[in-house]
């Protein structure tokens, strides 16, 4: 597995990657890749490009079909690359005190909208769904949809994959509940 070295979490690189997916103009030597922030309960909060996510170990996900719970199928995304969420989560390497902490907590991925998914520590990473949740990504050769932005989270196994496809993803982090 190639080592990837992610930018520092900063509160003025967040404000950039707000300010480039609102849609604000930036000079072109101002302007930044989009990057996708994994952060929350984590020793090692990290900032990553397309680029990055390209360089780790990624999959290609060639039938995703978006299907509501109310109105079925909303269709099928192109081939897509895409990264497990349990290896972009244990790479910021989630800050637990005791063994047992990962009882408590909640994964919630976010999108540019503020649509947001949720998700259990046991769904990601001691459950067959686990397999199935990935961060596609926008790369020349596997590009998303124009209205999936840069980043999307993907649940494959769910039965209705729309209500947890989350499309514009900015952000995952892990919450302490208790």
């Amino acid at each position: 597995m190639t080592a990837v070295t992610a930018t520092p979490l900063t509160p003025t690189l967040l404000r950039t990657q707000a300010e480039n997916s609102a849609g604000h103009e930036a000079s072109p030597a101002n302007v930044r890749p989009p990057r996708l922030a994994v952060g929350g309960w984590v020793r090692h909060p990290l900032l990553l490009s397309a680029a990055q996510l390209d360089a780790m170990a990624w999959t290609t996900v060639a039938d995703f079909d978006v299907v509501c719970t109310l109105d079925g199928s909303h269709g099928v995304l192109p081939a897509v690359r895409a990264v497990r969420l349990d290896d972009l989560i244990q790479r910021a390497e989630p800050a637990f005190a005791k063994r047992t902490d990962f009882k408590r907590v909640a994964i919630v991925a976010e999108g540019d909208e503020g649509y947001r998914a949720l998700f259990s520590w046991a769904e990601v990473f001691n459950s067959p769904l686990a397999t199935g949740i990935v961060v596609a990504f926008h790369v020349p050769d596997a590009p998303l949809p124009s209205h999936a932005g840069a980043f999307a989270l993907l649940a494959r196994h769910d039965l209705a994959t729309g209500p947890r496809y989350v499309r514009g993803l900015r952000s995952i982090e892990i919450h302490k509940l208790w």
